[in-house]
């Protein structure tokens, strides 16, 4: 008896440690939109603050969301 119920407290512990770490991961990793073209002083002022952007196939500006403080500090 004592063996299952430590078998499912162990299963139930590790399946919620599992469901938080997936939403910490996937809330770290959203971009938005900020530019349909950046100009390359848009590229240098987010490379001079370490921000992370990208650049996608259709040329439009991509930030992290975590990172929106920061552009809004250094870059309006």
């Amino acid at each position: 008896m004592k063996n299952k119920l430590t078998v499912s407290l162990a299963a139930t512990v590790i399946v919620v440690v599992l469901i938080f770490g997936l939403l910490y991961v996937g809330t770290g990793n959203d971009y938005y939109r900020i530019s349909d073209g950046p100009s390359s002083e848009q590229i240098e002022a987010l490379k001079s603050n370490k921000i992370d952007y990208m650049i996608k196939e259709d040329g439009s500006l991509w930030i992290r969301k975590s990172d929106e403080l920061k552009v809004a500090q250094c870059c309006t």
